[in-house]
């Protein structure tokens, strides 16, 4: 499924990486930070959120997500972001007036100083997981590059684990840290899709699968309190989208019941309603147990099936709905593009276009998909 890069692999990944960090969330110098309630914003998750990490880590290795059309609809060049765009973090980093806001790696890796963390840092990497890689190594998955989905390192509790050695870069003193938490927005997910969509794709079935939820939704919470722990003090916590409208999904299977009025895949749609309803669940939980957090869930299913049963008045093209405009997930090297991603909900089989992330961002920032949203909580903070 990989597209060659037109450069020698190396070069062109140090290219990337050069231009990554000189990049911030728009293509022109992003305004002065504006945000008087979220001095710093922390996200976690996986190929969603990620803006560079997954580069880093697998500079070694070809992915369509290292050349065009990837990133061509805001940046011109590939930005290690898998759509053909930004996503949904970009916007809420530009609306909060965030000069500069890292991938981890790329600052990590290079040895730079704790001011590049100024305003915060992604530690999102593609195809992270909730639980953690030894989990499903005992269950016999494969981690092997060279197999189809392997499993990265880099599950949440590594993310969290990054974050703890940041905090200790930009905060020396105790008074200095609960300023800094209480001050910092975090965005914890969305997590947990590839813990079902990894094994999916090594040929597990849904029976298999299944049981891994409630093992998934304990793993988000021990991170989400290992955070309020530290101090953190306003959270957002998004669901997952319905996996089962995805392209590659319904590639995959073909002969799988279809909801009548949607299209798309019934049993693991209601595998995804499970994951998001029990989320809610421990969230309301931890609501509870820490009165003095705000732990916000983010309901990016609906946000998303309602562009899919209302394409039209969304923008999207009403036939392509159920499918890529770059179905590199599916073609592999075979994909074309289509002329105009904006008319498509999805991107390269799994993951979304800018339009799409644009209108998820909104439903967080501003509402409905998020209750307190985003700015309205900032705006009663100050």
């Amino acid at each position: 499924m990989a597209v060659a890069s037109p450069l020698p692999l190396q070069i062109f990944v140090a290219a990337l990486l050069a231009l990554s960090l000189s990049t911030t969330a728009s293509s022109s110098p992003a305004p002065v930070n504006r945000s008087s309630c979220y001095k710093r914003l922390f996200s976690f998750g996986d190929s969603l959120t990620d803006t560079g990490n997954y580069i880093i880590h697998y500079s070694t290795a070809s992915g369509p997500v290292l050349a065009l059309p990837y990133g061509e609809t805001f940046f011109g060049r590939p930005s290690g972001r898998w759509s053909d765009g930004r996503l949904i973090v970009d916007f809420i980093v530009e609306r909060l007036g965030f000069q500069y806001w890292p991938a981890y790696l790329q600052v990590s890796t290079r040895k730079l100083p704790a001011e590049e963390f100024r305003y915060g840092a992604n530690f999102a990497v593609a195809a992270a997981t909730a639980l953690s890689q030894d989990f499903f190594l005992k269950k016999n998955l494969s981690v092997d590059l060279l197999t189809p989905s392997p499993i990265p390192p880099y599950s949440l509790g590594v993310q969290i684990g990054w974050f703890k050695k940041v905090l200790a870069m930009v905060a020396s003193t105790d008074q200095e840290r609960k300023e800094l938490m209480a001050s910092s927005l975090f965005l914890v997910g969305e997590i947990g899709l590839n813990d079902y969509n990894h094994p999916f794709l090594q040929n597990k079935t849904l029976e298999w699968v299944r049981p891994l939820v409630p093992q998934v939704i304990r793993s988000i919470a021990m991170s989400i309190e290992a955070l309020i722990e530290l101090g953190a003090k306003t959270m957002y916590v998004p669901g997952i989208f319905p996996l089962g409208c995805t392209p590659l999904y319904l590639f995959l299977f073909p002969d799988d019941d279809r909801d009548h009025a949607t299209g798309c895949l019934q049993r693991l749609n209601d595998l995804i309603l499970v994951h998001n309803h029990m989320l809610e669940a421990k969230l309301e939980k931890l609501r509870r147990d820490h009165p003095s957090v705000s732990i916000t869930y983010v309901d990016s299913y609906d946000n998303v099936l309602g562009l899919i049963t209302a394409p039209t008045q969304n923008g999207f093209g009403k036939e392509t709905v159920l499918e890529a405009c770059y179905p590199v997930f599916i073609s592999g090297s075979a994909a074309v593009p289509c002329p105009d991603p904006s008319r498509h909900v999805n991107f390269d089989g799994l993951h979304m276009t800018e339009a799409v992330y644009k209108l998820m961002a909104r439903g967080m920032l501003d509402g409905p998909f998020a209750a307190p949203p985003i700015m309205s909580t900032c705006n009663h903070n100050c």
